[in-house]
């Protein structure tokens, strides 16, 4: 103590100087090794007034180790002054060039294990508090000092805001959200995002106690300090409390910022495989367990086991349990997705303050995540809060249209979107058919939609899963009108667009075609259909959907052996990764005709069976034949991609092949000709 009284921090606190000197004297003097002198000192509520809010850019590259002092600041500063200093600091966060290396261990903290829960023993409530501190300081150690700084000026603006007597607080929110968001936009990881979730909390005023630390995201947050705080000093004294209008306009800025948080950590921050949170997969098995595939690891078990994604599940139920204490209504999610995006209203501007709540509208995209969030843990999790089911009809068509408008093809548009905006889109399908099937209301209506959700389920993050197929399977099949099922089938081969649904579209017309004869076999979607209408019995509508079905390989691939390397290329990777599947499928229902003998009769395939060798078995027989045999054009293909991709596309033209040759064991005279020339 005694040294301390010589150090230029104490000798030269005013009055033996003014605040200004003394603040330059702080710029040059400061250390690490000074901080707990500075600390002491900053408990002048007098000096701290004064002084606080430039001390904040001062203290923020000094953390963890100046902590307290920020602490200080917030807690004796004027809160006025410094919380538009730490508004300013947000506004333009960034890491230090020094940091950038820090960026893969940040980026890895997702991966590691949460802190063991400590049993309940005699002093262990006081164990568990100091291993929650040791754990605490050791994560703090480790984290980029970005993140320190923004945990850490979020804990000191949940001190600011509850100090601060005005009537009009929901200016000082405004600021600071705008503030917090942006700077959270810029560096979301799985640490900001836990730290804003307790920002929200405190701000709200609906804080629950906090427990020790369950995940490495915790370990890292700064809580606010409970130490006393000094009054106001600009306090409106004849203020009892804000008004009604302006706590829900509180309301409504914290229910916009928890929106925008949802809507940043889906689509930001758990990209690390499995990718986001499966919400249509997990659904499908637990609403359809038959479905599942016995051999493999249910994405169900994965969230259950695998650390990294327990913390999604406990970081998603946190964001849930704020939507309902801020107020969210289910119906408002439903009501703004269900409206067309040129039908919203324009995005909350924050230098344009609202006056009203009505005045701040929650982004469409945000609120999508949200319903269908809410919608999916409803039913994964029993503690969840009960959400109504949408009705396909004309629910989900009405949301699907809004959120997948193509520029180009509904493919396109589900592809290139968001892989988190398409998994939303497809657990409400999934929850939709399981629970609540209606018909369309017009046949345009209900293509769109089969459509739609097609193209997701055909999208890159989900074309591998085939159980999420049997929900637009159900959705087609659901469909009470046999007609608009067969112009949907025939609109599908008639348009090249419609390329990705083909394969899709085939099975369900297998599945038609079936119930003419038995619904033992088919799966659940399908054993409703009934025999009314039997419009995939009749040959010669039948016999339209045929050539459509079996129609010609595209005529370049008949000259391939003769095509630069550049068209070879093109022609393989078209061939293996587009048709291989369509043409497998294709050829195994041709074969499943002319096994069934009720079938074969019915449809009157002997009069089809002519063109389907001429217009489409030799060609594509031949085709695959060179794709497989052809010595020259393998070692071409070999010599641009490599070996690996050269074999796993000749195996699959050897596949088609044997597929071939298959259904012409199964039809005498069925390409006899063509084999003895």
């Amino acid at each position: 103590m005694a040294d301390d009284t010589e150090d230029p921090l104490i000798q030269a606190l005013p009055p033996a100087t003014d605040y200004l000197t003394y603040l330059t004297l702080l710029e040059y003097q400061l250390t690490p090794a000074r901080l707990p002198i500075l600390h002491k000192v900053l408990q002048d509520e007098i000096l701290t007034t004064n002084i606080g809010w430039d001390l904040v850019q001062l203290l923020l590259p000094l953390l963890p180790a100046s902590q307290e002092c920020l602490q200080d600041v917030a807690r004796l500063g004027n809160p006025r002054e410094v919380i538009l200093r730490v508004s300013d600091a947000l506004m333009k966060f960034e890491p230090a060039e020094d940091e950038e290396g820090d960026e893969d261990q940040e980026s890895d903290n997702e991966n590691t294990e949460a802190n063991p829960e400590l049993e309940e023993t005699p002093g262990s409530e006081k164990l568990a508090s100091e291993k929650a501190e040791e754990t605490t300081l050791a994560a703090q150690n480790r984290a980029p000092l970005h993140i320190l700084q923004f945990n850490c000026l979020l804990s000191m603006l949940s001190v600011l805001h509850s100090r601060i007597k005005t009537k009009y607080p929901s200016r000082f929110v405004a600021t600071s959200l705008q503030a917090v968001l942006e700077a959270y936009t810029t560096f979301p990881t799985i640490d900001t995002t836990a730290a804003l979730l307790e920002f929200f909390a405190d701000i709200s005023g609906r804080k629950r106690p906090a427990l020790p630390p369950r995940n490495t995201s915790e370990t890292l947050i700064t809580r606010a300090s409970t130490d006393t705080s000094a009054p106001d000093p600009e306090a409106d004294t004849l203020l009892e409390s804000s008004s009604t209008e302006e706590n829900a306009l509180i309301q409504r800025f914290m229910q916009f910022g928890l929106v925008e948080l949802l809507k940043t950590y889906l689509l930001h921050c758990i990209s690390e495989p499995v990718s986001g949170m499966q919400w249509a997969i997990r659904l499908q098995e637990k609403l359809d367990p038959q479905a599942r595939m016995p051999a493999s690891l249910s994405r169900t078990e994965e969230f259950s086991n695998v650390q990294y994604l327990k913390e999604r599940d406990m970081t998603i139920g946190k964001i849930m349990a704020l939507s309902r204490d801020f107020g969210i209504q289910t119906q408002e999610l439903l009501d703004i997705v269900s409206n067309p995006s040129n039908d919203q209203a324009p995005p909350l501007d924050f230098e344009h303050m609202p006056k009203s709540a009505k005045e701040v509208p929650l982004e469409r995209h945000g609120c999508l995540l949200l319903l269908a969030a809410r919608s999916a843990t409803s039913i994964l999790f029993s503690s969840a809060q009960s959400v109504e089911v949408l009705s396909a009809f004309p629910d989900l068509a009405v949301i699907f249209a809004n959120f997948l408008q193509p520029r180009e093809s509904l493919y396109l548009a589900a592809s290139e979107g968001p892989e988190t905006l398409v998994d939303s889109l497809l657990s409400l399908a999934v929850i939709s058919t399981n629970r609540h099937l209606a018909s369309a209301n017009d046949e345009d209506e209900f293509q769109r939609l089969v459509l739609s959700i097609t193209a997701c389920t055909q999208s890159p993050g989900f074309w591998s899963v085939s159980r999420i197929n049997r929900v637009p399977s159900t959705i087609f099949h659901g469909n009470t009108d046999p007609l608009a099922k067969f112009n949907l089938i025939r609109n599908i081969f008639s348009d090249d667009d419609l390329q990705y649904v083909r394969e899709p579209a085939l099975s369900w017309l297998k599945e038609e075609v079936l119930s003419l004869t038995t619904t033992a076999r088919l799966p659940q979607g399908a054993r409703h259909l009934s025999t009314e209408g039997k419009i995939f019995s009749d040959p010669q509508r039948f016999a339209v959907l045929f050539p459509l079905i079996y129609r010609s390989i595209p005529s370049d691939w008949l000259s391939i052996c003769n095509a630069t390397t550049p068209e070879l290329l093109t022609v393989w990777f078209t061939f293996t990764q587009t048709f291989v599947p369509f043409y497998l499928s294709a050829l195994n229902f041709y074969y499943l005709l002319i096994k069934n003998p009720q079938l074969h009769a019915q449809l009157h395939l002997d009069a089809l069976s002519p063109r389907f060798e001429i217009e489409f078995l030799a060609p594509l027989k031949k085709f695959v034949q060179s794709m497989s045999e052809d010595t020259e054009m393998t070692a071409k293909i070999e010599m641009e991609v490599g070996n690996e991709v050269q074999r796993m596309g000749q195996s699959a033209a050897e596949l088609v092949l044997h597929t071939i040759r298959q259904v012409e064991d199964a039809s005498p005279g069925l390409g006899e000709e063509d084999d003895s020339g």
